[in-house]
């Protein structure tokens, strides 16, 4: 019996012993970033925010690897354009001192400040690229293909589906002539300008739908650009008042729903 106490301790003994050698360390990836964009093309237009005239934009960057318990800070380097439509760095953006991935987290952003320069005014669009830096906080290869991102910034566009004044071709619903009508600069600021949202400091700057079938909503638009014309510019309706005209289109009085031209 003494013996068989004495194998039981033993044994014992040995088992906690080797629970208690150091466990091996866990394996700790190193760290990497890529842009968390939907593709490597990301888009801002100042239409959509007609009352700035510079803004701030965050483009999303995720990590591969483990969250720390500290903020990490990374960097870009910007990819010049050599064409004309480069954007030109300290006039149409800035950079500053590259972002920040916060502590516990794995998705950060870069703050990417835009200005609404002259040229946008006159309906050019620039573009510049940024390309993510490896540093001690991210020295490891991220996914190869969002390394890089192009950047475009614009204002005044005419929009793809804006349609023309007949509807003959393609049918959409913004320049027919019962809405909208011709697309010029100076009648599409009036429109960005009308439909303008102070809550959301956003405007409605597209309209893809269908003359034949148009939303609901796309008639009340109509309504409110007529409306908000009416109101500043009464005399663009024949009214007793100030007049708006478009140094776009020989200087007629802006119309809409219907429009002039």
């Amino acid at each position: 019996m003494k013996k068989l106490r004495y194998f039981l301790m033993v044994l014992v003994c040995g088992t906690l012993a080797v629970s208690c050698e150091d466990k091996p360390a866990l394996y700790s990836e190193q760290g990497a970033i890529y842009f968390g964009t939907a593709d490597t093309l990301f888009s801002y237009s100042f239409a959509q925010h007609p009352r700035k005239i510079k803004d701030t934009v965050f483009v999303p960057v995720n990590i591969l690897g483990d969250a720390t318990a500290v903020d990490r800070h990374f960097d870009v380097e910007v990819l010049h354009v050599s064409d004309t439509a480069g954007a030109v760095e300290g006039v149409h953006f800035e950079l500053g001192n590259g972002g920040i991935i916060p502590a516990n987290a794995t998705v950060g952003s870069l703050p990417v400040i835009v200005y609404r320069t002259p040229d946008l005014e006159e309906g050019k669009a620039v573009r510049f690229g940024i390309r993510l830096k490896k540093d001690e906080n991210f020295p490891a290869e991220g996914i190869s293909a969002r390394q890089n991102l192009t950047i475009n910034l614009a204002y005044i566009q005419k929009p793809a589906s804006w349609g023309e004044f007949t509807g003959a071709i393609t049918g959409y619903f913004a320049g027919y002539k019962d809405n909208f009508g011709t697309w010029t600069p100076t009648k599409y600021k009036l429109i960005l300008d009308a439909l303008y949202d102070v809550n959301t400091d956003m405007t409605v700057t597209e309209f893809p739908g269908s003359r034949f079938s148009p939303p609901v909503l796309y008639n009340q638009y109509v309504a409110l650009v007529r409306n908000y014309i009416k109101a500043k510019y009464p005399g663009n309706y024949g009214l007793s008042g100030a007049v708006l005209t478009d140094p776009d289109y020989n200087n007629l009085p802006i119309q809409v729903g219907p429009a002039n031209y």
